[in-house]
This record gives structure tokens, sequence and C-alpha cells, in this order.
């Protein structure tokens, strides 16, 4: 018998009688959009039911895949109803989750079995397979299929084998097979720079795994790997097992090998224990934890070697950080937290011997602290401890921080009352120095004690589209209890100190055009006045402030230092002009240039400790400018002019090409006159674009 018809003629009718319906239905929905045509009578009610279509991630039973309807077609088909057919001629055979292409396909629908020949193509799931001859049993994915070609949707792998058996629909062995996950270039000539050949893979897509045995690793057609087995997953998604290992060479330790094992925990956890060989040292065991919990997170690593060789001594180094919060609900306890970070080693030495243990390499003060915080509103609550260890080299030593033991302070911000910008922070502290870790016992230099402090602002911003004003009044008041008393025989001080600044600036815009480019350019003039009165402060000890840098942001501020020990006396006005270019389109900013400098109407007196004397009248110029003109090419510089020299006192210039991901290619030029002057080139890019030509794929 000759058909050319889909069978299951029940299901076909109910869906031509589902289309009449809604075929029905149609003129009542075109006659809703016009207001002048008129309603039609109205109809009988049908009692049909829609009912949602299958999600992806819904899997439906075996026997609902073996009674689900069979769509087939073809230039010939040759059936006998309910027991098999013949499709010859671009044949097709669809059903739940399974599309089958060939010359000729016949199909046992009693059995559910089907044989395929000749250009075979079968899609299951996003896995395609294609082949010249393939045997399946439909309902549970078990069969045959003879030299075929593979590409799997998970992870992306392909390849081709002599043969595949399917297991059923999570399962596969491919015998005589080759991997690789790089894109395929049209072409009959082309190969993947790595493959990967094994006598057969076990491809398990339940696990996400893939083992493959006698299995031999090539690059360029070389090999550079061979092993009688190997299990790596099918994607990105992380699984246990063993890394790649890390071979280096150093001077000072000889050869290092580490073979690091990865273990999965959970979707949230996991760890990676290390065994690392040192010739010269000796043998490490490394660990690190990492968790991600709803209201937390953190992580830790622990390296110890039981014996150093070369320093007979163990050895250790511990790293680890958590942060973690709770929304209580509650209007009076608000959101609370707990923070810790822990950073300590066995010894002076360790930052040296062991860049690569989680250190950085020139880290030398190593915090170790923890804090407890609330929030509510617009009241924020800390209290701290802070500790430090301090890694001291005898050819250059260094004067460690004093620990904070506790800290405790409260803010408090609120914005845009009557207009009124109010702002207060209160705060005290316990300084305390470890002798102990001061070279050549210069204790007399640090004088722990208590200080405490409460600053308050408040302002008024007049924000324009064309400009704005802000004027700020702030109150400084500190109090120090000192353990030993100053020169003056005095153990506590006490320091009250007002500010008054004045921030102006006008914003005018423009349309223009470069290159082509329709862009929108602004002209921003700024003028900054602050008034601080002198107060002496030489005697006060230094407990946490530095002078911060200066540029063309910190020009606009009140005080040169950052943290509460010194509150310059300024008398001074910034003047400057910004001028922005952004694309009419985007709004991106595509370059930005600014020039600024300081009138100081008196001496600035008050100084850190070795800090030279700030004269009254013009500071250096400060020029700035920066291109982002395309999203590959970034260029920055900055200059800090001396007017009457006529010399650049500091210059940075640096660029940046970023063509994309994984490319990469950075310069800087610095200059600090009479100081230093430093060259930096760093980059990052593919080793096969250097020697076989780019290509965005391997």
């Amino acid at each position: 018998m000759k058909t050319a018809h889909t069978f299951h003629k029940q299901k076909l009718a109910q869906a031509l009688s589902l289309c009449g319906v809604l075929l029905w239905q149609l003129p009542s929905v075109a006659q809703e959009k016009g207001a002048t045509t008129p309603t039609p009578p109205a109809k009988p009610a049908v009692n049909v039911i829609l009912q949602n279509s299958l999600r992806l991630e819904e899997k439906i039973s075996d026997l609902e895949r073996k009674q689900s309807p069979v769509f087939v077609s073809g230039q010939r088909i040759d059936a006998r109803p309910d027991l098999d057919m013949v499709i010859e001629g671009d044949a097709s055979l669809r059903k739940q989750g399974l599309s089958v292409r060939a010359q000729r396909i016949e199909y046992d629908q009693s059995q559910d079995t089907l044989k395929a020949q000749g250009q075979v193509r079968i899609v299951r799931e996003g896995n395609v397979f294609e082949g010249p001859s393939l045997k399946l049993q439909a309902d549970s994915f078990q069969g045959q299929f003879l030299q075929p070609t593979y590409s799997l949707l998970k992870g992306g792998g392909h390849g081709e084998a002599a043969e595949i058996e399917f297991i059923d629909a999570q399962r596969a062995t491919v015998r005589q097979a080759t991997y690789t996950t790089c894109s395929r270039v049209p072409g009959p000539s082309w190969l993947p720079e790595w493959v990967l050949k094994a006598a057969s893979l076990q491809v398990n897509e339940e696990d996400n795994t893939v083992q493959a045995k006698e299995m031999q690793l090539r690059f360029k057609d070389v090999p550079i790997l061979v092993a009688p087995s190997l299990t790596f997953p099918l994607n990105s998604a992380r699984q246990s097992g063993f890394l790649a290992p890390l071979i280096g060479i150093d001077t000072v330790s000889g050869i290092e090998v580490s073979s690091p094992y990865y273990w999965n925990i959970a979707p949230n956890r996991d760890a990676t224990l290390s065994t690392t060989v040192m010739t010269k040292r000796g043998v490490a065991l490394d660990s690190e934890f990492r968790y991600l919990e709803t209201d937390s997170q953190g992580q830790a690593r622990l390296n110890v070697m039981p014996n150093d060789s070369l320093r007979q001594q163990s050895r250790w180094g511990l790293s680890a950080q958590h942060v973690g919060g709770i929304e209580t609900g509650n209007s009076v306890l608000g959101r609370l937290g707990v923070n810790v970070n822990l950073n300590r080693v066995s010894d002076d030495n360790y930052w040296r011997d062991f860049p690569r243990a989680g250190l950085s390499l020139t880290q030398r003060l190593l915090p170790a602290s923890g804090s407890v915080y609330w929030g509510q509103g617009d009241w924020t609550l800390m209290t701290q401890v802070l500790k430090f260890q301090t890694l001291q080299d005898i050819s250059s030593p260094i004067t460690p921080p004093y620990d904070r033991s506790p800290q405790i302070v409260a803010r408090y911000n609120k914005w845009d009352v009557q207009g009124f910008d109010v702002g207060f922070t209160a705060d005290t502290t316990r300084f305390e120095a470890d002798y102990s870790q001061i070279p050549g016992g210069t204790s007399a230099i640090l004088r722990n004690g208590q200080r405490s402090y409460a600053a308050a602002q408040i302002s008024h911003p007049w924000l324009k589209p064309w400009g704005f004003v802000i004027p700020k009044i702030q109150l400084h008041g500190t109090r120090y209890q000192l353990d030993t008393p100053l020169a003056s025989g005095l153990s506590e001080v006490n320091r009250l100190l007002p500010t008054f600044s004045l921030d102006t600036g006008l914003i005018y815009e423009r349309d223009a055009s470069f290159f082509g480019r329709g862009l929108r350019q602004t002209l921003e003039p700024r003028a900054f006045f602050v008034r601080t009165p002198y107060k002496d402060q030489s005697q006060l000890p230094s407990y946490d402030s530095g002078a911060t840098d200066f540029n063309l942001t910190t020009v606009y501020s009140e005080n040169p230092y950052v943290g509460q020990d010194r509150i310059a006396d300024n008398n001074l006005v910034t003047l400057g002009v910004n001028s922005r270019l952004f694309d009419n389109n985007t709004g991106a900013e595509l370059a930005r240039f600014g020039v600024a400098q300081r009138y100081r109407f008196s001496d600035q007196l008050v100084r850190l400790p070795g800090e030279l004397p700030v004269s009254s009248g013009f500071s250096d110029i400060l020029l700035g400018a920066g291109v982002r003109w395309d999203n590959r090419w970034t260029f920055d510089s900055t200059l800090q002019f001396d007017a009457q020299t006529h010399r650049t006192t500091r210059t940075t210039l640096t660029t940046r090409f970023n063509p994309s991901p994984y490319r990469v290619f950075n310069t800087a030029y610095r200059l600090t006159r009479d100081q230093s002057e430093q060259i930096d080139i760093g980059w990052q890019w593919p080793l096969r674009d250097l020697t076989w030509g780019s290509d965005e794929a391997p």
C-alpha cells in the first residue's frame, strides 16, 4: 500500500478540530480592532481546553515517550498500518525528542525500532550524529551507528568514530574516536589545533563526564600526552578530579612539581588539595576551601611544609576570609553582619620563599581582623579588632602599623532634609604597637593610646542641569588619652577645628562632530574654596594619617591627609576646567580633558613628620587627559607641571589595546622628577596567534 499522509488518524482529527475552533474565533478577534465593525451575534460556548506545552526541562515517562505520535515523510512510503513501514527518498521520521533523516528508513511500529541507510542524520535533545548506517531502538535510544561524526550540545565537543553504541538516552560508547572542542572551519583540509584520540570514549551526560581509554592528546598533530585512562567533564561545570599538574623551576627551591586535586563538595562549596614537591626544600601540603551561602561567603587557605631542608624548620601560611550578613526584617535589629580577614605565616622569610602561596609577592604587612556591624536606615555601627604581622627584612626594615584593639565607629547620614545633607561620625579606637616586631628596639617612636573623635557636617547642594553650588560646614573634635606623656608633659590632648568649603561649577554643552561622528561636548569650569584655621598638631601621634596623592580628584578636597590625626590649616582656592566628549547614540564618554591649579593664601603649617613645608602661592598645574574612542584602545595621561621651573615634576602615560577577550597589550611610562623613571610593558595573547596567525576559535 502506498500513502503520503501522516498516520495516527485520531490524533490528526483532534488537531484539525482544534484548528477549526481557533479559526472560527479569529473573526471576532479581528473585529475588536475596528471601532466601526459591528459585533457578531453570540455563538454557543465551545468546551475547548488549551493546555500548556511541556517545558524543556520537564521529562516525560518512558511509557509516554513510547506512546507519543510518530511523524514521517518521504518521496515514497510503503506501510502496513500499526505494523511497519519503509520510507524512501529524503526520508524523515520524528517523534518525541528524536529526529531522523536518511535516504531510506525502515520503521517497525510494533517494536518501535528503525534502520536507516544513506546520509543518516539523527538529532536527539541537541546532540547531532551523522553517518551511513544506523540501527536504533527509538523508545530507549539503544542502538548502533557506523562510521559517524558527532556533535554534543553540552560543552560543544565533536569528532568522528568507527562506531557509536548508544546504551541509553544519557550514555554512549564511542569507539576509535576523536574529540575536540575547536570550532570547525568550512573546508575539507581543516584540522583542529588540538584533538584527543582514544580507543573508546564512555560518554555519560547524566554524570557530565567523558572517560577516554588508551588516549592520546595531540596539539598541531604532535602527541603531548598519552595515558591509559583519563576522565574529564563534558562542559565547564565543576567536577571532582585531578587538575593539570603544575611544574616550575626556582633557583633557590629547585624544581617544583604540584599535583592538585579538585573536590566539588556541593554546588556552593569546593576544595582543592595539592601536594607540592620542591627538590631542594621538601614536600608541602596545600589546601583551599571555598563556600558561597545565601547570606555569607568565604574562603580559607592553608599551606604547610613540615620540614624545610633549606631553613631547617617547619613552614606554614594561613589565609582566611569570611563576609556575612543577615537581614533580620526587624525595624530595630536591621541588618547584622560579620567580617573576618585572617593572614598569618610562620616566619619573616615566608613571603620571599613562597611567593605563590596566596600572598602578594611584596606583601609584608599581614592583617588579621574581625568586625561586627549593624545597619538600620540612616545609622550604621561597627566594631572591629585589627592586628598586623610585620614581616621584617634585615636589609629594609619597616615600622609596623598600630594595632586597633578595638575600634568602635558609629555613622549617621541623611540626605535632602529640607534641602540639607547632614552627616555625623563618632569613633573611638585603642591603638597599640607590637614592640616585638619593631626593628632595633626603637619603641620610643611609637606611643600607645586611645583616640576618640566626632565629626559633623552639613551642606546645602543647589544642583541644576547647568551647574551647582555646594556650601559645606564641618566640625571636627578629637581627644587623645596617651599611655606616655608628650614632650609638653600632657597625656590628654583635645583638638576642635571647624572647616568651611564652597564648591561651585558650571556645565556648558554643545553639539559637535569629530571624524564624522556626532558628539556632545561639555565645558565644565569649577571653583573650590576651603578655609580651616591653624592649630598646632606637631606633638600629636600619627596613628593612621598619611598624605593623599595630588591629582585632579584630591585637588578639590578639604584636607590633604587621610586619617584623623592631621587636619591641615587651609586657606586656598582651586580653579579648574574639564571638557568631555560623549557619543550621541550611546551616551558613552569618549574623551575627557582637565586642568586645575591651587592658589594658597597662606603657608600650610600643619605637616606630617618628615614632610616638606607647603608655601603660599600657586601650586603645580595638574593636567589630565583620557581617550577611549572605541572599545579597543584606551589612553590616559596625567602631568604635574611646575610653572616656576617650567618642568614636569610627575608624568604618567598609559595605553591599553584590548581587541578581544584574552588579548591585551599595556604600556605605561611613569616619571617622578629626581626620584624614579619607569617603563612598564605587559601583554596577554594566545600563542597560536603569534605562531600560526589569528584565529578566534582553535
